[in-house]
């Protein structure tokens, strides 16, 4: 059984969504625990634990990415799903790790589609990890825990969040394989990429919760943008 919240101010729109979500959990045969709240101070106050919430951006007092702000600083991974009037904020939606946008009014097609990426990452983060080979021996790293990964002759450096490194023998494209499934992104020819942990977006670059910037390589701008604007739900 999913545990999802429905921020929504409106009752009419988080009807809507309520009727969606169920009618998805028949069509899938998956189980929702459904909440609803009102406002993001409710939601900041509730003391339930979720997976899934879909949050109105505009709210009375503070907006949905505030609380989404505030939210992330004690849950990094619950997916978020964005529902508001205005397209603008899809790209500012990494800055919290947003899983999905979706754009009113709600309909069938676009609350399913954004369920079955939020679905994909609530399955995929649970239990997954990366077994890394150490001078100390095998150390097992958490998937969200890692930020980037390049690779320099048959070396891999992980980039993991809190800034450390650690740096391990492997092949880009082996450790590319074992991560099949799960939102990385081949950013250049040495480097792959959490899309978890993109923060910015422009042309060329991608900037992450490190502070790190990553270089796109020419050759695949195109897919990458393609691929993060598809990843976040976004309408170009």
């Amino acid at each position: 059984m999913y545990r999802t919240l429905i921020v929504e101010d409106e009752p009419k729109e988080a009807q809507r969504l309520i009727d969606y979500v169920r009618r998805y959990g028949e069509a899938h045969d998956v189980a929702f625990r459904i909440s609803w709240l009102r406002s993001a101070m409710e939601m900041l106050s509730d003391k339930g634990r979720y997976d899934l919430v879909f949050l109105d951006i505009n709210l009375p007092g503070i907006s949905g990415m505030e609380a989404a702000q505030l939210m992330r600083v004690y849950d990094e991974t619950t997916p978020i799903i964005f529902v508001t009037n205005l397209s603008k904020y899809a790209v500012k939606g990494y800055e919290v790790g947003a899983t999905g946008f979706i754009v009113k009014p709600v309909t069938w097609g676009n609350l399913s589609m954004s369920l079955d990426r939020a679905l994909r990452a609530v399955a995929q983060s649970a239990g997954r990890s990366v077994m890394v080979p150490t001078e100390d021996g095998a150390r097992v790293l958490p998937f969200s825990s890692i930020v980037f990964v390049e690779v320099t002759g048959h070396r891999l450096t992980y980039h993991l969040e809190g800034g450390e490194t650690l740096e391990a023998r492997g092949a880009l494209g082996q450790l590319e394989e074992e991560l099949e499934g799960a939102p990385v992104l081949r950013v250049s020819k040495s480097c792959l990429a959490n899309m978890d942990k993109i923060t910015l977006v422009r042309a060329h670059e991608l900037q992450m919760v490190t502070g790190d910037v990553l270089r796109v390589s020419r050759t695949r701008r195109r897919e990458v943008l393609d691929a993060v604007t598809d990843y976040l739900g976004s309408h170009r």
